[in-house]
């Protein structure tokens, strides 16, 4: 019987974790800033609902703009 191999599994499992951890991308952050404009929520989610019915997929890479002001708050 070969002597060591709980010592080597070991290794291999914490060398994979390492290899994992060192790959994976940061989480995405949300950015504060006092930009006049914000996106417009309620238009993105008519647009994934018109394209949910097409059964398209819809990747948004940037946001339908709308004024800061022009945003209703939620009350």
């Amino acid at each position: 019987m070969v002597k060591g191999g709980a010592a080597m599994k070991l290794i291999l499992v914490l060398s994979g974790a390492l290899l994992v951890a060192g790959c994976s991308s940061l989480p995405m952050q949300v950015a504060e800033n006092d930009s006049p404009m914000v996106c417009d929520r309620a238009q993105m989610a008519r647009i994934d609902a018109q394209a949910q019915l097409q059964r398209a997929e819809n990747h948004w890479v940037n946001c339908p703009q709308i004024r800061r002001d022009r945003v209703k708050t939620v009350s």
